[in-house]
């Protein structure tokens, strides 16, 4: 018997079936969410499901686990799986998938920064707890979006002043990135391509930062420090201390913002190293 695992993520759907002990198949699918009120995410959603079925119709499946983007308890995934697979599905977020794959049922806090940002716990009695994630405008700090946001920003006084920044400094390295020299251009790329885009610009900020860049390193030590208060925040409301840290998400490969996060945290904060689709297979078949 085969079991099925999805993580389906801001950037990218990536799904691993498992048999066994042995992964017998994997890959990786565009981008979904469970927004499924738009017709837009509908329609991914059924591309995305084809595309998983169309690679593993030789396969039995007897389960299926997956974690989602914006998911919520009142969407029945049901039907749109029952499209393409025989197989009952269990869906959960994709973050609580991500701790559930990095501590199972253990005590710790998961801080997930991709495009936005976010902390994630199992309570004393068995309660999910998300602390913030209250998206970009309201919140997310620290997150790639936030990131790229603080760089455009830092761009926009040189802008203003109708001077070029130095080349090889993050205002001059971020308009190039945004194909921008003026606030026309500034303005229809951050106003007319999506949040992705902007939070992209967070690697051009830890470029600069790993070479030397006086704002590029500014920003991203203030992004871990955004990513820590998550962890206090979280510990305060559940009245646990000195939790162990997983760190997960696009942000987490940034090198300068892991060494000023485990700098404030100490090893208690280590990156996130678990396959999340090969563990959502595991879950599903534990599950059986």
């Amino acid at each position: 018997m085969a079991f099925l695992g999805i993580d389906a993520g801001a950037s990218a759907t990536k799904w691993a079936l498992l048999e066994g002990d042995v992964v017998i198949a994997s890959g990786r699918q565009p981008a979904m969410d469970a927004h499924l009120y738009r017709d837009e995410s509908v329609a991914r959603l059924r591309e995305v499901v084809r595309g998983i079925s169309d690679a593993t119709a030789k396969f039995k499946i007897e389960k299926i686990l997956m974690g989602i983007t914006g998911f919520s308890p009142a969407t029945d995934f049901q039907k749109y799986f029952s499209e393409e697979f025989a197989a009952p599905i269990t869906v959960i977020s994709d973050i609580e998938l991500a701790y559930r794959a990095n501590f199972g049922d253990k005590e710790g806090v998961l801080i997930y920064a991709g495009t936005g940002a976010v902390a994630f716990t199992i309570g004393k009695n068995g309660e999910t707890l998300r602390i913030g994630g209250w998206g970009y405008l309201l919140g997310d700090e620290g997150a790639g979006y936030w990131m790229g946001r603080e760089a455009i920003r830092a761009a926009m006084l040189f802008i203003d002043a109708e001077v070029k920044p130095e080349p090889k400094t993050l205002e001059s390295q971020i308009l190039v990135a945004m194909g921008a020299n003026d606030w026309t251009s500034v303005k229809s790329f951050v106003y007319g391509k999506d949040r992705a885009e902007i939070a992209s610009l967070s690697r051009v900020v830890a470029d600069c930062a790993e070479g030397g860049d006086v704002n590029a390193i500014a920003i991203t030590k203030q992004a871990a420090h955004h990513l820590a208060d998550l962890v206090h925040r979280t510990e305060e409301i559940t009245g646990r201390e000195k939790l162990s840290v997983k760190f997960a998400g696009g942000v987490s490969q940034i090198v300068p913002v892991v060494r000023e996060l485990t700098s404030i945290l100490g090893d208690r904060c280590t990156v996130a190293t678990s396959d999340i689709a090969l563990e959502a297979a595991r879950l599903a078949a534990a599950q059986a």
